[in-house]
């Protein structure tokens, strides 16, 4: 394990982000629950966001602490620790005990299950990548989700929970799912803490454990509230399998954890029972609000009968020329709330309203942007009466007098750009992202100009794209590097001194190998199977959670054996080392910033993976290890990529099956050939950009080689 000051998930590090979040304070707007659901499921897209976000979790974990202190156990210790167990919650009472309102609790839960344990997916990130704590929490994540084959199986079980019961929910990242007036608040905001998490790996990693350990320990709200459930139930039981499998690995990383930090021990004890205990009252607030639902459910009709008669005042004198079954509006109004029940079914009974496909009904469209009655009602009430028209169970706690309308509110503050900041300083921030996330204003910027210079500076090797056409393109590259390839005969021409140089000059790059898909769990939302590809590939690059085959580590372990000392990448320490040249920061640079924004630049990512891949094949690599072993330096790393980036079934194989993939989409979606050959050019931009942005590199390296050789002499 490092030493105290060295350590990744050292709590001195979380000033550098608290700077951030004090600076946007005072210009960041309020939003409420909804909207903040719907900005923190947007990737890196909406990071000035993250002031409210962490504003509401702080205040989440206050009022924890607040409610849960008798439950707090002092002075830590590991006999202690076994002692962290949730509080039992007692299931609804029998008359409430329904299929229908089983169904209801899945709906309402159905954003809570989706999103876990989604907070354990920053912790894997580039500045953590040799941190021993982040691969064994890795390694509990992939277990929590994944089967052997690495894809996200336990997501894939939650979504056929949800076809096999015929519940339909929007997407998550869609303004659609956090604007249904039916959802409840309480279960938005649980959602929104395991969210907020995630984005605050460093800062909130006490809190990170804590939580996870209650997740762990506690059933989902379903199995809670309705013990005896008729649901489908592989869900479940894979759910409960897998976090009582990985109960005891959680432990010995919060144990290990609070070892490192002695004198802090205690307050950082505290703060992981903070954690523990916020997921406790989080599963506490929704069990009760939905018991409380349950008990006040009244008729669709009762609730909109009841927003009619809210709106009526201002209803009246405006409709005396609009008939309903020959009777003017205005009459109907005059005679509520008595005749509220005939009015609805007049209404229902009308021209207004589609009976075969009642969302397109033309009521609907009256309060649409230039409709007559635009404005009238909020999106929450519009939803209502959708529900109401479509036959759909409203939960009738939500009081309608009390729905606030959510304005998006997409203010971006005021523009932070550093233009004049260097790829050294850039890469620190970058690699630390969580900590300055105002910098991902500029990274994007300078993604896009090097890709813009990429696509002048490039030639299509063919114009029009067809699975076969690229097929052949690929198998092309592949057979002229193998055969390029010649076995050593003597002496290498590289010496020994420069290799050594050399494997110094890319460590800011394999030091954090895969870095490029480090946020791929975000595609989840545009493409699963695409999603489950690149993940996969990287954490095949981070050993898997296992710490010893992380090819950051390997590589560490290359330049141990070399004597090359160079400091943690986290460290502003490393970007200071003096045996670096600038350009071996460039194309790091380029790969962590296109990360953050692979859903804007997926094309572009997916040609990047593919060149990256590719690149692992062939003369170069093999050519390398036959060197290397010449002059007795480790090819351990070269040599894991020829075997992992293999055309076979490896990582080529899988970046080609990501952009088909990918491709397939677009083709189903436009079936416009000029469409599918604009997303070719961007993939192929993408594939280019590998050796245009990293040219400054390539042609630095023998010049400053010699240079340095020659002012040591």
């Amino acid at each position: 394990m490092k030493k105290k000051q060295e350590y990744a998930f050292d709590p001195s590090l979380n000033v550098l982000s608290l700077k951030f979040l004090d600076v946007q304070k005072a210009s960041k707007d309020k939003i409420d629950s909804r909207e903040l659901f719907f900005k923190l499921n947007q990737s890196d897209s909406y990071f000035y966001c993250l002031p409210n976000a962490y504003d509401f979790i702080s205040f989440a974990i206050r009022e924890t602490e607040q409610i849960y202190s008798p439950c707090y156990i002092k002075h830590s210790s590991k006999d202690k620790l076994l002692l962290l167990k949730h509080l039992p919650l007692s299931p609804l009472s029998e008359t409430l005990l329904t299929q229908a309102s089983t169904l209801e609790c899945l709906t309402q839960s159905a954003g809570i299950l989706l999103t876990q344990p989604c907070w354990l997916q920053g912790i894997f990130q580039t500045f953590s990548s040799q941190s021993r704590a982040a691969i064994e929490l890795m390694s509990i994540y992939l277990k929590l989700t994944s089967d052997e084959s690495g894809e996200s199986d336990l997501l894939r079980s939650c979504h056929s929970l949800l076809l096999a019961s015929k519940i339909k929910i929007p997407v998550l990242y869609s303004d659609n799912y956090s604007q249904q007036g039916k959802l409840l608040p309480e279960m938005i905001d649980f959602a929104n803490i395991q969210l907020t998490l995630a984005r605050f790996p460093r800062i909130l990693f006490p809190e990170i454990l804590g939580f996870t350990l209650a997740y762990c320990q506690m059933a989902t709200l379903v199995e809670i509230c309705f013990p005896s459930h008729q649901l489908a139930d592989h869900f479940f039981k894979q759910r409960q399998l897998r976090t009582e499998q990985q109960t005891f690995p959680l432990l010995r990383s919060i144990a290990d954890y609070l070892d490192i930090f002695t004198d802090q021990k205690e307050s950082l004890w505290l703060r992981v029972q903070n954690g523990f205990w916020l997921y406790q009252l989080q599963m506490q607030r929704c069990r009760d609000v939905f018991e409380h639902l349950l008990q006040n459910s009244k008729s669709n009709s009762q609730v909109i009968a009841g927003l009619f008669q809210q709106k009526l005042s201002a209803a009246m004198g405006h409709h005396q020329n609009v008939l309903l079954q020959g009777k003017s509006l205005e009459l109907w109004f005059a005679g509520m709330p008595k005749n509220s029940s005939e009015f609805l079914q007049a209404l229902k009974q009308s021209k207004y309203v589609d009976k075969s496909v009642p969302e397109n009904s033309l009521f609907l469209k009256l309060f649409e942007f230039k409709g007559p009655m635009f404005g009238v009602l909020n999106k929450d009430e519009v939803s209502l009466i959708k529900d109401w028209l479509t036959e759909n169970k409203i939960p009738e706690t939500i009081q309608l007098n009390k729905i606030k309308t959510t304005t998006r509110s997409d203010k971006k503050p005021q523009s932070i750009e550093y233009k004049k900041i260097s790829h050294k300083e850039l890469y620190y921030r970058l690699v630390n992202i969580d900590l300055f996330p105002e910098y991902l204003l500029t990274v994007k910027k300078r993604v896009h100009q090097l890709l813009q210079v990429c696509r002048l500076l490039s030639v299509l090797p063919f114009k029009h794209y067809s699975h076969q056409q690229f097929e052949r393109y690929i198998g092309a590259k592949y057979q002229q590097e193998i055969e390029a390839y010649q076995p050593l005969q003597g002496k290498p021409k590289i010496s020994k001194p420069a290799y050594v140089w050399g494997l110094e000059q890319v460590a800011p790059m394999i030091l954090i190998d895969g870095c490029w898909l480090q946020k791929s769990l975000s595609i989840q939302n545009v493409n699963s199977d695409i999603a489950n590809i690149l993940f996969s590939i990287y954490c095949d690059e981070l050993g898997n959670g296992n710490f010893d085959q992380s090819h950051p580590v390997i590589f560490q372990q290359l330049l141990d054996s070399l004597s090359i000392k160079v400091p943690s990448v986290y460290s502003p320490k490393f970007i200071k080392h003096s045996g670096f040249i600038n350009s071996a920061f460039d194309l790091p640079v380029y790969m962590m910033g296109l990360s953050h924004f692979s859903i804007d630049y997926l094309p572009e990512l997916l040609g990047l993976n593919m060149a990256i891949e590719l690149s692992g094949l062939g003369k170069n690599y093999m050519r390398l290890v036959d060197e290397w072993r010449y002059w007795e330096i480790d090819p351990a790393i070269a040599s894991i990529h020829i075997s992992i980036d293999n055309v076979a079934s490896g990582h080529t194989f899988l970046a080609k099956k990501a952009i088909q993939l990918y491709m397939d989409d677009v083709m189903q979606h436009s079936g416009n050939q000029k469409i599918v050959d604009l997303h070719w050019r961007r993939i192929y931009t993408g594939f280019v950009s590998l050796q245009l942005v990293g040219w400054r590199f390539k042609l630095s390296l023998p010049v400053c080689y010699l240079f340095n050789r020659i002012s040591r002499q």
